[in-house]
C-alpha cells in the first residue's frame, strides 16, 4: 500500500500548476458522488420510488449525459476549457441546492438527470468529462498522459471512498433529521464543493503551452484525417458492449444490496468505500504497470479479471460474501479508466482532444442507459442474477474486440 501511494505523491508533486488544480477538483468532487453513489437509490426508495422509476431516471441522466458530452466536447475545443467547466461547476452547485430544499420530483428529477447523481462517476464531472480530459490532455506531456490519467482515475475512487463513509450519515442523524431530511446534508455538501470548485478552476492557467486562440474568431478546427474518422468509429462501435454491460451491473448495485440481503447505507456505505480504496491504490500501480508493458495489455488483463468475478458474484451466498466479490471485481474493472482515457485521447490531433473524449464518453453513456432501466425491472421482481450475467456476456464481446483493435 505505502508504494503506490509514494507514487501518487511523487506524480502530482512533478506536475504543473494547472494539471495539480484539475486534478484536486476531481478529488474534491468525488467526495459527495461516493456518498451518492450508496444513498441516492436508497433515497429515492425512501421516496416511495420503484425499481422501474429508479432505473428509468439513472437511464435518462445516461442519455441526457451522452447528448450534452456530443456537445460540450467540440465547444469546448473552439471556445475553452476552462470557461465551459466553470460553468459546470456554477450549474453544478445549483443543481445540488434544487435538490436539498425538498423531494419535489420533478425538480429533483431535473437536478439528478443533469447532476448524474448516484451514478459514481469516479469524481468526473458528469457529462463535461470531455473537456475535462481535454484540459488535462493539453497541460501534460503525450509522454506521461496514460499515467497522469490513471492518477485523476486513482485520486477520484480515494474521495469516492471518503465520501462512501459518509453514505452512513443518514442513518446516524436521523434523530435529529428525520426521514428523507436525512439525505439533505449530502445534497448541500455537494453544493458546497461545486462552488468552491468554481472558484478553483476560474483560476487555473488553460494550458502551459498555448497553442491556439480562443475566441469566437478562432480558425476553423483542424479536419479529422479517415484514418482518425475510422478509429473514432471503431472507438465508438466497441463502447456499446462496454456500455451495456455497466450500465446492467454497475449503477443500481446499492439496490441490489439492499433488495437481496435485505441491508441499509450502513453496511454497503462501508463496503463501497472499501472498494474505492483499493480501486485508488490498484489505478496507482497500474500507472507504473501500463508504462512497462502497455497500457492495453494491462487494460485487457484487468478486464478478463473483473469479467470471471462478474459471474461469480450472482452465486454469492450472503452479503459478505458477495461484498468481497464485489469489492475485487470493481477494483479490477474500474482501476484501468485512466487507461482507456489516455488510449481514445490519442486516436486525434490535439486540435479534437474534446471531439474524442466526447465521443467515448457518448458512446458508453447511451448504451448504458439501457442497462439500468433492464435491471431495475429485473430487481425489483427478484431476478438478481440475470443482468449480471448478461453483464458478463457482452463484457466478454467487448474485451475481444477492444484487444483486436488495439493491440
Amino acid at each position: 500500500m505505502v508504494q503506490p501511494v509514494a507514487s501518487l505523491r511523487a506524480e502530482f508533486a512533478e506536475l504543473a500548476i494547472p494539471a495539480r488544480r484539475l486534478l484536486l477538483s476531481r478529488l474534491l468532487r468525488s467526495i459527495c458522488q461516493g456518498a451518492l453513489v450508496v444513498d441516492f437509490v436508497l433515497y429515492l426508495s425512501l421516496l416511495h420510488w420503484n425499481g422501474g422509476s429508479i432505473g428509468a431516471l439513472v437511464a435518462a441522466s445516461f442519455v441526457v449525459g451522452a447528448i450534452l458530452s456530443m456537445i460540450v466536447g467540440p465547444v469546448s475545443d473552439r471556445f475553452g476549457y476552462r470557461r465551459v467547466l466553470v460553468a459546470y461547476e456554477a450549474a453544478m452547485a445549483c443543481a445540488f441546492a434544487a435538490a436539498a430544499l425538498g423531494a419535489n420530483p420533478w425538480v429533483l428529477s431535473a437536478a439528478a438527470i443533469f447532476g448524474g447523481f448516484g451514478r459514481g462517476a469516479n469524481g468526473a464531472p458528469g457529462c463535461f468529462v470531455p473537456v475535462e480530459l481535454a484540459w488535462l490532455a493539453e497541460v501534460v506531456p503525450p509522454s506521461r498522459r496514460a499515467g497522469v490519467y490513471n492518477l485523476n482515475t486513482a485520486l477520484g475512487f480515494a474521495g469516492m471512498a471518503a465520501g462512501a463513509l459518509l453514505a452512513a450519515g443518514p442513518h446516524l442523524w436521523a434523530r435529529w433529521l428525520p426521514g428523507d431530511a436525512a439525505y439533505h446534508p449530502l445534497f448541500w455538501l455537494g453544493g458546497l464543493i461545486a462552488f468552491g470548485n468554481t472558484f478553483l478552476l476560474a483560476g487555473t492557467g488553460e494550458s502551459t503551452t498555448p497553442h491556439r486562440a480562443r475566441s469566437a474568431a478562432a480558425p476553423p478546427l483542424a479536419r479529422l484525417s479517415a484514418g482518425e474518422r475510422q478509429a473514432l468509429l471503431k472507438l465508438g462501435v466497441i463502447n456499446l458492449f462496454n456500455g451495456l454491460s455497466v450500465g446492467l451491473s454497475g449503477p443500481l448495485i446499492a439496490y441490489w444490496f439492499a433488495a437481496k440481503f435485505r441491508v441499509g447505507p450502513q453496511q454497503i456505505g462501508p463496503v463501497a468505500a472499501i472498494a474505492f480504496l483499493s480501486t485508488a491504490l490498484c489505478a496507482a500501480a497500474v500507472a507504473r504497470f501500463a508504462a512497462r508493458s502497455g497500457a492495453v495489455r494491462s487494460y485487457v488483463r484487468l478486464q478478463w479479471a473483473a469479467l470471471i468475478l462478474l459471474l461469480v458474484l450472482p452465486i454469492a451466498g450472503d452479503f459478505r460474501s458477495a461484498a468481497v466479490v464485489w469489492i475485487f471485481k470493481f477494483t479490477l474493472e474500474r482501476s484501468g479508466a485512466g487507461t482507456m482515457e489516455a488510449v481514445s485521447v490519442g486516436l486525434v490531433n490535439s486540435r479534437r482532444w474534446g471531439l474524442a473524449s466526447g465521443l467515448g464518453v457518448a458512446t458508453l453513456a447511451l448504451p448504458r442507459a439501457l442497462g439500468p432501466m433492464l435491471a431495475g425491472h429485473w430487481i425489483a421482481v427478484g431476478t438478481f442474477a440475470t443482468p449480471l450475467v448478461l453483464a458478463a456476456c457482452l463484457q466478454a464481446v467487448y474485451i475481444v474486440c477492444y484487444r483486436r483493435a488495439y493491440s
